[in-house]
């Protein structure tokens, strides 16, 4: 594991050692170019200093220390004879240049200074690497301190880290300390700026885990509560077959136990489809989804107890309309709006299933001729196993609910109102168009095209 201590300690001493470095180099070069400027001023003096010079006075003035000395004269006639050079052994060619001049000789770069005087040329030379050597040595003199304190700066940015990050040592010894079950908001810690964020983002999640745990509890508990009429009627039907004796009577027992294995099938659906929109955090497979064929396929697979049930079922006429989303939950949210619709609509009524496309939204709609929702109940009809004082059809409560769940994953708008023409109850889904794709109209739409 990787601490973010060491990485703070490495980085910043890497980041001291460049400065340092950069510092040393502009060091270097300011040195560099005092040394020059003083350096070319002594060839320049010593040149007029030698200028009228007695050459026999300079040869006996010459002694064994001559091989000490960095610089080099030469003296020569207008001939290019060589009249005097200081030492022998380290002679450089005539200068034909006055003045200051780079030169390269057997290897080796001078400086040199030529001055014409009268019949004679002096040439004042020295070697450019007495000049590095000293610019560097002034240099890294300078940077000499800084070297030596870099350890102790290491001490204390590893000790000043360490007392940075106390807070989240703080902060990790609260939640290890805490139970399994205490979701509180960390408040005890009054973190720097930089770790606020963090704890923020904490709280915030200990917030909604706390919030979905709660709806957790309160599923669990509202699913065993309604999971024990159905389970109880059964099983009291269940006993009062067993105990029929007449042919007749045991069919009527059974009849009633097929209704309510169905009725508590049912509601064992609504609640895994229920608990499966709650444990996803979002909607599933997302692809381009046809709504019309979609609305076929719900349309048919419901024919049969619409038909049971003396009920006209079938698909307003319209343009295909395809919108983003999960297949399987838009099958679902359109299934349970119709058979919503179905269960609430009486004898030779009529449900409808419209889709429309417009230019900022796809609507779907479905339309039952049934007693409606009067509109101080539409708030509250979406809550789970909520059932309206005024029903009288069996169901679970939880059909509405899961639908606005599936609405709300797609980001979809969910209205109820009254239908213009007549009484009953129309639910109107508003759907965003998808980004991607933009669907033809299909011209052979016509009403039915799946009816009863």
């Amino acid at each position: 594991m990787r601490s973010i201590r060491q990485r703070l300690l490495l980085w910043l001493l890497v980041g001291l050692a460049l400065v340092l470095a950069v510092s040393g180099y502009a060091t270097y070069r300011q040195a560099r170019a005092e040394i020059n400027a003083l350096f070319d001023y002594q060839l320049k003096q010593t040149a007029l200093a030698l200028r009228n010079q007695n050459l026999l006075t300079l040869a006996m003035s010459a002694g064994p220390s001559e091989g000490e000395s960095d610089l080099l004269v030469q003296i020569w006639d207008r001939n290019r004879g060589l009249l005097y050079v200081s030492r022998s052994s380290r002679e450089l060619p005539f200068a034909t240049q006055q003045g200051f001049t780079d030169l390269l000789w057997r290897n080796e770069s001078w400086r040199l200074f030529a001055l014409s005087v009268g019949d004679r040329i002096v040439q004042v030379a020295q070697p450019t690497r007495v000049r590095l050597r000293m610019s560097a040595d002034i240099a890294l003199r300078n940077l000499a301190p800084f070297l030596l304190l870099l350890p102790g700066m290491g001490a204390v940015i590893w000790f000043g880290v360490g007392a940075g990050l106390r807070p989240l040592r703080r902060l990790a010894t609260e939640l290890q300390s805490r139970r399994a079950d205490s979701l509180e908001p960390v408040t005890s810690i009054q973190p720097p700026a930089e770790i606020a964020p963090l704890i923020g983002a904490l709280n915030d999640l200990l917030a909604r885990l706390a919030r979905t745990l709660d709806t957790q509890r309160q599923f669990i508990a509202d699913a065993a509560h309604e999971l024990r009429t159905p389970l109880t009627a059964v099983r009291l039907q269940a006993e009062l077959a067993q105990r029929t004796v007449g042919t007749e009577h045991r069919a009527g027992a059974l009849a009633d136990l097929r209704i309510g294995l169905e009725r508590a099938t049912h509601l064992v659906e609504q609640l895994l489809a229920m608990a499966r929109l709650d444990a996803a955090p979002g909607a599933g497979t997302v692809e381009p989804v046809e709504l019309r064929a979609l609305a076929k396929t719900v349309i048919a697979e419901l024919a049969a107890i619409a038909d049971a049930r003396d009920l006209d079922l079938g698909l307003l006429p319209g343009e295909t309309a395809t919108i983003d989303g999960d297949p399987a939950e838009l099958r679902t949210l359109l299934g349970n709006l119709v058979d919503n619709a179905l269960r609430h609509t009486p004898g030779g009524g009529r449900v409808d299933v419209g889709i429309q496309r417009g230019p900022h939204e796809t609507v779907l709609s479905v339309r039952d001729t049934g007693p409606g929702i009067p509109p101080e109940e539409r708030s509250r009809v979406f809550d789970r196993f909520h059932r309206g004082a005024q029903a009288s059809a069996p169901g679970s409560g939880l059909g509405l609910a899961i639908v606005k769940r599936i609405a709300d994953r797609h980001r979809a708008r969910i209205e109820l109102s009254e239908p213009e023409d007549g009484p009953g109850l129309r639910v109107t889904v508003r759907f965003a168009p998808p980004r991607t794709r933009r669907m033809a109209a299909d011209p052979g739409a016509r009403r039915p095209d799946c009816g009863v």
